[in-house]
Protein backbone atom coordinates (compact mmCIF):
# COMPACT_ATOMS: atom_id res chain seq x y z
CA UNK A 1 0.00 0.00 0.00
CA UNK A 2 1.25 3.13 -0.93
CA UNK A 3 0.13 6.57 0.08
CA UNK A 4 0.80 9.55 -1.61
CA UNK A 5 0.23 13.31 -0.48
CA UNK A 6 1.14 16.94 -1.02
CA UNK A 7 4.11 17.69 1.03
CA UNK A 8 7.86 17.23 1.37
CA UNK A 9 9.30 13.48 2.09
CA UNK A 10 9.91 14.82 5.68
CA UNK A 11 6.09 15.00 6.26
CA UNK A 12 5.52 11.67 5.12
CA UNK A 13 8.55 10.45 7.61
CA UNK A 14 6.97 12.51 10.33
CA UNK A 15 3.45 11.88 9.30
CA UNK A 16 3.50 8.26 8.26
CA UNK A 17 5.50 6.73 10.62
CA UNK A 18 2.87 8.07 13.83
CA UNK A 19 -0.30 6.99 11.80
CA UNK A 20 0.12 4.22 9.04
CA UNK A 21 3.82 2.34 9.78
CA UNK A 22 2.52 -0.32 7.34
CA UNK A 23 2.23 1.39 4.13
CA UNK A 24 4.87 3.54 2.10
CA UNK A 25 4.20 7.34 2.41
CA UNK A 26 5.38 9.55 -0.68
CA UNK A 27 5.19 13.07 -1.04
CA UNK A 28 5.13 15.59 -4.09
CA UNK A 29 5.78 19.17 -3.50
CA UNK A 30 3.31 20.20 -6.22
CA UNK A 31 -0.20 19.56 -7.59
CA UNK A 32 0.63 17.49 -10.50
CA UNK A 33 -0.64 13.83 -8.78
CA UNK A 34 -4.21 15.76 -7.53
CA UNK A 35 -4.13 17.14 -11.60
CA UNK A 36 -3.39 13.53 -12.94
CA UNK A 37 -6.09 12.13 -11.05
CA UNK A 38 -8.97 14.82 -11.80
CA UNK A 39 -8.67 16.53 -8.82
CA UNK A 40 -9.24 20.67 -8.64
CA UNK A 41 -8.83 22.95 -6.47
CA UNK A 42 -12.40 23.26 -4.19
CA UNK A 43 -14.32 26.43 -4.63
CA UNK A 44 -15.18 28.67 -1.22
CA UNK A 45 -18.37 26.96 -0.41
CA UNK A 46 -16.16 23.37 -0.68
CA UNK A 47 -13.63 24.84 1.51
CA UNK A 48 -15.59 26.87 4.53
CA UNK A 49 -18.76 25.74 4.59
CA UNK A 50 -21.39 24.43 7.81
CA UNK A 51 -20.09 20.47 6.27
CA UNK A 52 -16.69 21.61 6.73
CA UNK A 53 -17.50 23.33 10.18
CA UNK A 54 -18.94 19.93 11.65
CA UNK A 55 -15.87 17.79 9.77
CA UNK A 56 -13.62 19.95 11.89
CA UNK A 57 -15.25 19.84 14.83
CA UNK A 58 -15.60 15.70 14.71
CA UNK A 59 -11.84 16.09 13.95
CA UNK A 60 -11.42 17.66 16.98
CA UNK A 61 -13.24 15.52 19.05
CA UNK A 62 -11.64 12.88 18.21
CA UNK A 63 -8.30 14.48 18.77
CA UNK A 64 -7.02 15.46 15.16
CA UNK A 65 -5.83 19.05 14.53
CA UNK A 66 -4.69 21.14 11.46
CA UNK A 67 -1.19 21.83 11.80
CA UNK A 68 0.93 24.33 9.74
CA UNK A 69 -1.11 24.23 5.99
CA UNK A 70 1.57 22.83 3.18
CA UNK A 71 1.33 23.23 -0.77
CA UNK A 72 -1.59 24.84 -2.58
CA UNK A 73 -4.83 24.33 0.17
CA UNK A 74 -7.47 24.66 -1.95
CA UNK A 75 -6.94 21.51 -3.58
CA UNK A 76 -9.52 19.01 -2.06
CA UNK A 77 -8.60 15.66 -1.42
CA UNK A 78 -9.49 12.25 -3.08
CA UNK A 79 -9.07 8.79 -2.39
CA UNK A 80 -8.00 6.02 -4.82
CA UNK A 81 -7.00 2.65 -4.92
CA UNK A 82 -4.70 1.42 -8.00
CA UNK A 83 -4.52 -2.01 -8.19
CA UNK A 84 -1.19 -4.32 -9.18
CA UNK A 85 -1.59 -3.48 -13.17
CA UNK A 86 -1.96 0.57 -12.36
CA UNK A 87 -5.65 0.42 -12.83
CA UNK A 88 -8.07 2.60 -10.61
CA UNK A 89 -10.30 0.04 -8.77
CA UNK A 90 -11.79 2.86 -6.35
CA UNK A 91 -12.50 6.56 -6.62
CA UNK A 92 -13.89 9.04 -4.03
CA UNK A 93 -14.05 12.64 -5.01
CA UNK A 94 -14.15 14.53 -1.61
CA UNK A 95 -17.22 16.93 -1.75
CA UNK A 96 -15.49 19.38 0.56
CA UNK A 97 -12.52 19.89 2.21
CA UNK A 98 -13.04 17.67 5.14
CA UNK A 99 -15.05 15.04 3.40
CA UNK A 100 -13.35 11.51 3.22
CA UNK A 101 -14.34 7.72 2.54
CA UNK A 102 -14.76 6.19 5.61
CA UNK A 103 -12.13 3.61 6.72
CA UNK A 104 -14.37 0.49 6.46
CA UNK A 105 -15.15 0.94 2.75
CA UNK A 106 -11.35 1.41 1.83
CA UNK A 107 -11.18 -1.88 3.42
CA UNK A 108 -13.57 -3.84 1.52
CA UNK A 109 -12.14 -1.98 -1.76
CA UNK A 110 -8.88 -3.19 -1.33
CA UNK A 111 -9.74 -6.82 -0.10
CA UNK A 112 -12.15 -7.05 -3.08
CA UNK A 113 -9.18 -6.44 -5.60
CA UNK A 114 -7.58 -9.57 -7.75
Amino acid sequence: VISIAMGEPKHAERYCGKLAPSITCLTNETTMPYETYGLQQGKLGELISPAVMVASVRALSRGSSQGEAIGDVKMLPGTFIVDKNGIIQYVYYSKHAGNHPKIADLITAAHTLK
